[in-house]
């Protein structure tokens, strides 16, 4: 009788690690990624004032359509300004986001309130993100305008060479 309640014990653990064994199941998982153009950014042009006064304080509004007004004090003298611009290339499925910041100043010329204009569309503030801007795919043009303030330090002669970065992502 020792025997067979040793090969009874053997027998119900036998099943039941068994029957543990018939409630396992796997399941492949795929992993799937989808690879798309990364966004690149061509200079074509940068922003140019044209010739002020000297030594004159005043504010300086370029748009993107290259016209130029001064104020508080700020004198036009000539030459031939122009707006900024840039060719944006990347996905063509995947929206934009566009802003700009960071000015840095230089000899008295302090930059600010940039407009961008994507795609033709009409001009507008870019300091906060413009967002949802259609797919760039093989290039679309942002054109850009800001507003100059020099201090009047700047004497003749002087080239003054302000900037400002443009950041463009996806989403």
């Amino acid at each position: 009788m020792k025997i067979c309640k040793k090969y009874l014990a053997l027998g119900l653990l036998g099943s039941v690690l068994v029957s543990g064994g018939a409630y396992a199941a796997t399941q492949s998982v795929t992993a799937n990624m989808t690879f798309d153009s990364a966004l690149s950014l061509t200079k074509n042009a940068d922003i140019h004032f044209g010739s002020v006064k000297g030594s004159q304080a005043g504010t300086y509004t370029i748009d993107t359509a290259g016209v130029v007004t001064p104020s508080a004090g700020g004198v036009l003298i000539g030459g031939t300004p122009a707006f900024g611009q840039i060719t944006i290339t990347g996905s063509t499925g995947q929206t934009i986001a566009v802003s700009t910041g960071t000015y840095t100043a230089d000899h008295g010329v302090t930059l600010s309130g940039a407009t961008c204009s994507y795609n033709n569309a009409a001009a507008v503030a870019c300091d906060t993100p413009l967002t949802g801007l259609s797919a760039p795919g093989a290039g679309k043009t942002l054109k850009l305008g800001v507003t100059a303030v020099s201090d009047g330090t700047a004497t003749s002669g002087t080239t003054a060479t302000p900037t400002f970065i443009v950041t463009v992502v996806y989403g």
